[in-house]
Order: structure tokens, then C-alpha cells, then sequence
């Protein structure tokens, strides 16, 4: 669902109503009543469809590898490419301060899951490397901050003379010694 009208204003943490919200999908203001008593009833289920959607971009991405290195390298470029092709939808999830108004927290989150699994992955690399004594959590935390850095500066900065997203995530990669 492309991300525009009503949706965007969500995004860009204006008030959304539910009236808007009857507009943008094109149905009567008591139809979205009858089913969502709140916003949060309403925002929710979004916020938990972008999260799957991210998951599934990823997994996609990471199915075609092999080597933990590979698929860690294919998770990041994969949540590049989420970020940079789906902008409304990454910003709803990650810059804007609707999930906090949702009240949704970290713990049983849509986004902890996929953030569970990045961190599985980053395991795998360092496991299959036998680095010991690696933080795991501090790492994917570090790589996690750098690549959603590389999609906003991307947005915000779109005249300035960015490397490719290869090479901007192998080096945050080899800067961790998980590449």
C-alpha cells in the first residue's frame, strides 16, 4: 500500500483521525468506527503489516546465501533497500513518534521480532567466525544505528556525494570484524 494522503500526515506526526483515515481508504466515517473504537486500533495492525513486510524483504534477500557472512551482508543491503525504496513506510516505523503514542514498547513488539532476528544473524557471523568475546547485542546495536544513519542521511542529504550502499555497509561490516 503506497503511502501517501492521510498516511503521510502519520508520518510526519501531524494528527491523524479516523475520519481522515475513512477518506484515504475510501469508506464512510462509521464503517472505520464500527471497527476501530481508537487510532491505536487502527495504527496498530499497520505498524505490525510495514514490520512483516521489512521481515520478508529480508528474509528474501538472505534466503540466497549460504555463508553467515553473506547473509549477515544481504540483511543489511536488503534493510537499505527497504529504507531507501519504501520511505513512508521506514519512516513510520523508525522516525516518527506514533509507536511511542501507541504506547508500543520494545518487548513483544512487531519490531523487536525483526530486530531478534538481526541479532541471530549478526550471532551466526560471529559464531562462524570464532571471534570470541564479541558482544553480540553492542554489535547489532552499532550496525543497527549506522545503516538506519545511512538511509535518513540518504533522505536528507540527497546532494551530497554518497558511496554506494555496498561499500557504505562493508565498511561498517569490517569496522566490526563481522565482514
Amino acid at each position: 500500500m503506497p503511502l501517501h494522503g492521510s498516511w503521510q500526515t502519520a508520518v510526519d506526526d501531524a494528527p491523524l483521525s479516523l475520519r481522515a483515515a475513512a477518506r484515504e481508504i475510501g469508506v464512510a466515517p462509521q464503517s472505520v468506527y464500527v471497527q476501530f473504537r481508537t487510532k491505536s486500533e487502527l495504527l496498530l495492525p499497520v505498524v505490525e503489516n510495514f514490520f512483516a513486510e521489512l521481515q520478508r524483504h529480508i528474509d528474501k534477500a538472505k534466503h540466497a546465501h549460504t555463508s553467515s557472512r553473506a547473509r549477515l551482508r544481504a540483511h543489511c543491503l536488503a534493510y537499505y533497500d527497504y529504507g531507501l525504496s519504501s520511505p513512508g513506510h521506514y519512516k513510520l516505523l523508525f522516525e516518527s513518534r506514533l509507536t511511542r503514542r501507541l504506547g508500543i514498547g520494545y518487548q513483544g513488539s512487531p519490531g523487536s521480532r525483526v530486530f531478534e532476528d538481526f541479532i541471530d544473524t549478526v550471532r551466526q557471523c560471529v559464531a562462524a567466525q570464532a571471534i570470541s568475546g564479541q558482544d553480540v547485542m553492542q554489535d547489532a546495536v552499532v550496525l543497527w544505528a549506522g545503516l538506519h544513519g545511512i538511509v535518513s542521511l540518504r533522505w536528507s542529504k540527497p546532494g551530497f556525494p554518497w558511496p554506494p550502499v555496498e561499500t557504505l555497509a562493508d565498511r561498517l561490516l569490517q569496522a566490526l570484524n563481522l565482514l
